[in-house]
């Protein structure tokens, strides 16, 4: 019964693999990036293995859902899983970065773990805690447990990583959710690693299918791409920034002014109000106090009509221009954030604007 319900799954779960491999693969040369390449070869890459599983007598061995703790073979699979999979927040943070050694460096974990599995290391076959308690101190039971921490550590490292909001189309809010993406694939993983309970296998691989599906949709519906050439952007001078000097509150406007129009602030799609009161020296309730004062805004609707006023001046210049391109350059990195915003200030889409142009 096991066995059936599993090909069952595995059948379904190599469809939908196949289907967004697919489609991120034909839409690949739309970005400026390799990220869906790296997407649809994972998704490939799971496809095969579950037609492996399904149609091979080599298949029917595989530790698909072992009752063994710490089974090597899945170690290193999920090892070898959040490590490519890192790869794919990694090309959209720091676009055309993963080449030569940078490659290398990052799947280095996943590449010794591999060679110390084909050295011939013999390894403990633990088939309950007690197992796992008695051989704690074994070097193959150690190497197993420093391989499922190396995949927490692996996938925090996109909240460190430095990248430039001019040339990527992420944002601190998408960072941290794919973090936490990875960060629950992880958790779930450990559970079935560490129990054996097919209640974990199969949240893991529910989980691992809809954030499969969410990818997809996002590459190919919500994620704005930056433009091929790249655009100068205003940099913001530091000279503006007086963090450690007192304010006066009846100086805020200007300042605040200073830095969305002569610095253009709001092009940068990390920019909150936080931000903002750290680069005047001032408090953030002072500065949003100021914003509605002057404007009768929030401040992010202050935020995102500076960049709907951008969008409509340009297309208003040239409505024939890629209207994409200028969504990332105005610092939005969702379409539904720009459609929101569009319609809120504007009273219509975009491409409705751009009709009655």
């Amino acid at each position: 019964m096991e066995t059936g319900l599993l090909k069952i799954i595995s059948f379904i779960f190599s469809i939908i693999c196949l289907i967004c491999g697919i489609l991120l693969w034909r839409r690949r040369k739309e970005t400026s990036d390799g990220s869906r390449n790296i997407l649809s070869i994972i998704f490939l890459l799971l496809t095969v293995c579950c037609i492996i599983y399904l149609t091979s007598p080599f298949g029917n061995s595989l530790p698909v859902l072992s009752h063994i703790l710490l089974d090597p073979m899945m170690v290193i699979i999920g090892l070898w899983a959040i490590n490519l999979f890192i790869c794919y927040p990694i090309e959209v943070m720091r676009p055309r970065q993963l080449r030569g050694w940078w490659q290398v460096l990052v799947l280095l974990p996943s590449l010794l773990a591999t060679l110390t599995l084909v050295s011939g290391l013999q390894f403990q076959e633990l088939l309950s805690w007690s197992d796992l308690l008695t051989h704690i101190g074994d070097i193959d039971v150690v190497f197993r447990l420093v391989c499922l921490f190396l995949l927490t550590i692996i996938s925090l490292f996109l909240l460190v990583i430095p990248y430039n909001w001019r040339k990527s189309s992420a944002d601190y809010r998408w960072i941290r959710k794919i973090t936490f993406i990875s960060q629950v694939t992880t958790f779930l993983y450990y559970g079935n690693t560490l129990t054996s309970l097919p209640l974990f296998f199969y949240l893991h691989l529910a989980w691992v299918l809809l954030t499969m599906i969410y990818l997809t949709s996002y590459e190919l519906g919500i994620r704005v791409l930056p433009p091929t050439q790249t655009i100068q952007m205003p940099v913001s001078s530091p000279s503006i920034s007086a963090p450690h000097k007192h304010v006066n509150i009846g100086d805020l406007w200007p300042r605040i002014c200073q830095i969305m129009d002569e610095c253009e602030e709001w092009r940068n799609p990390n920019a909150t109000v936080e931000t903002l009161s750290r680069a005047i020296g001032t408090n953030r309730i002072y500065v949003a106090k100021c914003i509605r004062e002057h404007t009768g805004l929030t401040f992010n609707d202050y935020l995102n009509k500076k960049r709907i006023d951008f969008l409509v001046l340009q297309l208003r210049q040239d409505p024939s221009q890629d209207h994409k391109s200028l969504y990332f350059e105005a610092g939005f990195r969702s379409r539904h954030t720009v459609y929101r915003n569009f319609v809120k200030f504007m009273g219509c889409s975009p491409s409705d604007f751009i009709a009655t142009l």
